[in-house]
């Protein structure tokens, strides 16, 4: 918009001088007598005017190119906002995902149940598979994704570790379930407080990140939600996407343990991963460690 004004500015100022100019046609300057072309004599501008002239007609130009830049620009950012997928359909960026899952939110399930025996809960919070939360992403993707640099691959200089928000939300979730639980049944805590406080403060940047406005109807206590459906994405599809075997990390690891030794948690390539070789001959040489190893309380844990 303001190119745009700049530019009928630049016309009506050019026009104005072009039309004062029109008034020295009168004006002429003599040609010497020795001349013998048919034009004795020839109109001109004022040198002043003629100053002014080109000067107002380098500043059009310039401002009806960077209009036209500009015009650019902002299609190029309408279609750049087009394919990535930030639209109605709520794409993701990075495995394409879209909301197109209807799932019924419930009050009660297998996960969450007065009415059950604990014990099937605690067998269904510990079948959740996150163990692909690290996935190994080469250097073009995350540079056409505008990422920020992580944790080089062990097995691919190539390529760098990420993690699966979804899937590491998971297994936040899962460690301050295990941590409630502990303190319910008078068992020792094993998480570290660092740990579970990271997880709730992960778990809240969430929620209020994705802004959910689903209406939720509250026809009885602690029921709120009951059977209102949801447009979900669906979770199968994430998982299949992180495990898609150029960049499945070969990861696996214990939820509710703190890793000392990092690299161990990358030691489980399937005979098909183009990582196996590369993999197998490190561990053949150095051997394995305990990743889960007592160290020092310094020593970094992984998150």
């Amino acid at each position: 918009m303001i190119a745009t004004a700049n530019t009928f500015s630049t016309v009506y100022r050019f026009t104005a001088l072009f039309t004062m100019a029109k008034e020295y046609n009168h004006r002429y300057l003599l040609v010497d007598s020795s001349d013998t072309s048919s034009d004795k004599f020839q109109p001109t501008y004022p040198r002043r005017y003629r100053g002014w002239f080109v000067e107002y007609r380098n500043i059009l130009a310039v401002s009806i190119l960077l209009f036209i830049s500009l015009a650019i620009n902002v299609f190029l950012f309408v279609e750049a906002i087009n394919k990535s997928g930030l639209k109605e359909s709520g794409q993701s960026l990075y495995s394409h995902l879209k909301f197109d899952t209807l799932i019924p939110y419930q009050s009660y399930t297998k996960y969450w149940n007065p009415h059950i025996n604990q014990s099937v809960s605690d067998k269904a919070w510990d079948e959740i598979n996150t163990n692909p939360v690290a996935i190994a992403l080469s250097n073009d993707y995350v540079k056409e994704h505008g990422l920020t640099e992580s944790t080089r691959f062990p097995w691919d200089t190539e390529r760098s570790v990420y993690y699966v928000k979804g899937l590491h939300d998971l297994h936040c979730l899962k460690l301050l379930r295990r941590a409630i639980v502990a303190n319910q049944r008078n068992q020792e805590q094993l998480i570290s407080y660092d740990h579970l406080f990271h997880c709730l403060d992960g778990l809240r940047q969430d929620v209020m990140c994705v802004a959910d406005d689903t209406p939720m109807p509250a026809a009885k206590t602690h029921h709120v939600g009951d059977g209102q459906i949801r447009l979900c994405r669906d979770w199968n599809k994430l998982l299949a996407w992180s495990m898609q075997p150029e960049q499945n990390a070969c990861h696996k690891f214990d939820d509710y343990r703190e890793v000392t030794n990092t690299l161990e948690l990358f030691a489980f390539c399937p005979p098909d991963s183009p990582y196996y070789a590369v993999m197998e001959s490190y561990f053949q040489i150095h051997g394995h460690k305990d990743p889960y190893e007592q160290k020092d309380d310094d020593t970094p844990r992984a998150r």
